[in-house]
């Protein structure tokens, strides 16, 4: 006996059919969330960045003809072999360019394939392995500069005299020494203004930008106008604390905790005496003696003798003269020093918003005797990130999945639970005790 299959209906689209074959009773396939271009230059950075600078070598030795342009990016630029000193140019933004490419690559790699590697095999959860991962970089970072800045500084002639600092201006001429550590400080502080805008942004993202974006302006201005003492000065003096919080952070994740409040504790006593007492004497220095200690007028960016004593006072075109032309006038008269002493008080400002910040957080851990919230975070860990599965790949928890089901009905009602309690200001302290104490991530 012959049985005949029933063709659809006409009427029955191909669609149609499709969605009968590829659903199940009651299973649904979750979206695929699609990748977006910040959170794929995040996960292609090394190579992106390794394959420009690549890129930019193998023009560079294949192409000896190309050298005049390649040699810039790999090189310092505008060196005076009669003086034995470089000078400024335009050229020192390649260098400053693929300086910022090359800590790109130097970050993620450091972070990604050597320090969260170690830290997951000390035993470090996978959040604390991140954090840990990041204040290290940190830590190597200004290990290196600040002992480099501080060796600049300490065989210098303005060795603790802040007056001595302008003795030798007009003179454009640096050394090699002082030239690259200005130019890579400089590539460095770019790259943090891409940094943070392309990782997740925390809660003082504006604080950290527009610190980020100062600093920025502050070094490359300074250069321009040679004064690189002053830079190097303020360098030393804030970098130092930069040190010692990646330094009482890692003591925090490796469970260091008497060493880490010890550290902690150097910390925010050097803060004091760096950001608030040295840097305003040397911000104060500005003020009072540069007026002294500087001639005021224009002088000839080529030999550095003076062409006028008034500073063109009737325009503001001379203010963008040294960054239009290395041999051009550069001027100094009391706009110049306003201009440049506003940017180093913008700087102390943020300083005294963050560490009021961190005396009240400070204040909060001695009147309490503790800060911590109830929440264990090695118990709600997997169940506020999700697990991680076989393949690395995150795999949404069960309460991320109730969640997102209240959130597509509608629904307001909130489990109760200790992974659940509304802190208000208290969750604001813990967040940022988190961020600078010796306290638990959070």
């Amino acid at each position: 006996m012959t049985t005949e299959v029933s063709s659809p209906p006409p009427s029955q689209s191909v669609s149609d059919l499709n969605a009968c074959v590829s659903s199940t009773a009651g299973h649904h396939r979750p979206p695929v969330k699609e990748t977006t271009f910040r959170e794929w230059v995040v996960d292609n950075q090394i190579g992106i960045a390794l394959t420009v600078l690549s890129m930019l070598l193998a023009v560079h030795h294949l192409y000896p003809s190309l050298r005049p342009y390649t040699s810039p990016f790999f090189e310092l630029s505008y060196y005076q072999p009669a003086q034995g000193v470089y000078v400024q140019g335009w050229d020192d933004i390649y260098f400053v360019a693929s300086s910022a490419i090359a800590f790109t690559a130097i970050r993620a790699i450091t972070i990604d394939w050597i320090l969260r590697p170690l830290a997951q095999r000390v035993g470090l959860k996978r959040k604390a392995s991140v954090r840990f991962a990041e204040q290290g970089w940190l830590w190597l970072y200004y290990g290196f500069f600040w002992t480099f800045g501080m060796y600049i500084w300490s065989s210098s002639s303005y060795w603790m005299d802040f007056r001595a600092i302008f003795t030798e201006w007009p003179a454009r001429g640096v050394s090699g020494t002082m030239k690259w550590y200005l130019l890579v400080q400089l590539s460095f502080w770019v790259q943090q203004i891409f940094v943070v805008n392309l990782e997740e942004r925390r809660k003082d993202y504006y604080q950290m930008f527009i610190h980020h974006i100062l600093t920025s302006a502050l070094l490359s201005s300074a250069y321009i106008y040679g004064f690189y003492n002053v830079s190097n000065v303020v360098l030393c003096l804030m970098d130092i604390v930069d040190l010692l919080l990646p330094t009482a952070k890692i003591l925090k994740y490796f469970k260091f905790e008497s060493t880490c409040t010890v550290a902690f504790a150097v910390f925010m006593v050097v803060w004091l005496i760096s950001r608030h007492i040295l840097y305003p004497q040397l911000c104060w220095s500005i003020y009072k003696h540069i007026s002294i200690d500087m001639a005021y007028g224009c002088y000839s960016g080529a030999t550095g003798e003076e062409i006028a004593v008034d500073g063109y006072p009737d325009n503001l075109t001379y203010l963008f003269s040294p960054f239009l032309n290395i041999e051009g006038p550069i001027c100094m008269n009391d706009t110049v020093k306003w201009i440049f002493l506003s940017f180093l008080l913008a700087l102390q400002a943020l300083s005294i918003i963050w560490f009021t910040m961190i005396v009240r957080v400070a204040a909060v851990v001695l009147r309490t005797g503790n800060a911590e919230d109830t929440r264990s975070d090695d118990e709600d860990e997997e169940v506020r990130t999700g697990k991680e599965g076989p393949n690395g790949n995150t795999i949404a928890s069960e309460s991320s999945n109730n969640a997102e089901w209240r959130r597509s009905n509608g629904s307001t009602v909130r489990p109760r639970g200790r992974g659940r309690v509304r802190l208000g200001e208290q969750s604001d302290r813990k967040a940022l005790l988190g961020r600078i104490g010796c306290d638990k991530p959070t």
